[in-house]
């Protein structure tokens, strides 16, 4: 049995929507007839943590798997289901109620926002804001190298919002404009987070301008750098490069290409975090 192949293929979603993958392809193994090996099970699991090492949810979610799960024996499909639905029971709320903890506390109305990348989190912030009838003007980055910003754009436009697209190294241009950014997030630590390529200068520029930076997340996605082993640590830190071909689809001889996806923005250029709680 091969797990989450296609899962670990996905380079548009942000963690909020692998999560939701891995969970739907283990519910769906949820029969009396499948038997799966716990030690098959972790090692996929591992897999998941070393490719995807930014994403907080993953690490969250796969951890409290392995906590119920014993090496050495074997759990059924429906065991299996049962475990992970009640997982998601437990935190099928916690991304609205971030959200209207966000909503209760910032004034969206006839407001400029910048969005960045392609987050479930934000999704859900804009829908509940169209639920209340509150529809600020809304900027979408490109997001490169991957381009997910026009799947969020989409999303957003569907409810509704009037929407701008542009590249994020344009920005600069467009600053007077803003009167936020809202950033979903992939992994939170005590003095930066993690997130899509991008959000650091993004958060420079907001901060030179003297325009509120805010992080939209669930308290899933905190750990403390000291609870992790330290070979994923050095994962974290160190991405793996992606695909070459993203940026330059045809090789010139010589010339080195480097393709991150992520990276760390500093907590002191946040001005505030809203999580569920």
């Amino acid at each position: 049995m091969t797990l989450f192949s296609h899962i670990i293929s996905d380079n548009l979603s942000g963690s909020g929507s692998v999560l939701d993958q891995v969970q739907s392809e283990l519910i769906g193994l949820g029969t009396e007839k499948n038997v799966i090996g716990s030690e098959e099970l972790l090692q996929a699991v591992q897999k998941l943590r070393e490719y995807f090492p930014q994403f907080g949810l993953l690490w969250h979610f796969t951890g409290e798997l392995a906590g119920r799960l014993h090496q050495d024996q074997t759990i059924s499909g429906t065991d299996l289901k049962n475990i992970v639905q009640e997982y998601v029971d437990k935190w099928k709320n916690s991304r609205e109620q971030a959200s209207r903890n966000m909503i209760e506390n910032i004034d969206f109305s006839g407001k400029r926002v910048l969005v960045h990348s392609n987050s479930t989190a934000i999704h859900c912030l804009f829908r509940l804001l169209s639920e209340r009838n509150i529809f600020p003007e809304v900027w979408q980055t490109y997001s490169s190298p991957a381009g997910e910003g026009m799947i969020q754009a989409e999303i957003i436009n569907g409810w509704g919002f009037e929407m701008h697209f542009l590249h994020e190294d344009a920005l600069s241009n467009f600053m007077e404009q803003m009167d936020m950014v809202v950033f979903g997030a992939d992994l939170l630590l005590e003095d930066r987070f993690v997130n899509k390529a991008g959000t650091f200068p993004i958060s420079l520029l907001f901060n030179h301008f003297k325009k509120p930076v805010y992080v939209l997340a669930e308290r899933r996605k905190q750990i403390s750098i000291s609870e992790v082993p330290a070979d994923l640590v050095k994962k974290l830190t160190n991405e793996i490069e992606k695909p070459a071909e993203e940026l330059a689809p045809e090789q010139v001889k010589n010339i080195i290409v480097h393709n991150l996806y992520f990276e760390f923005t500093p907590m002191s250029l946040v001005n505030r975090v809203f999580l569920d709680k």
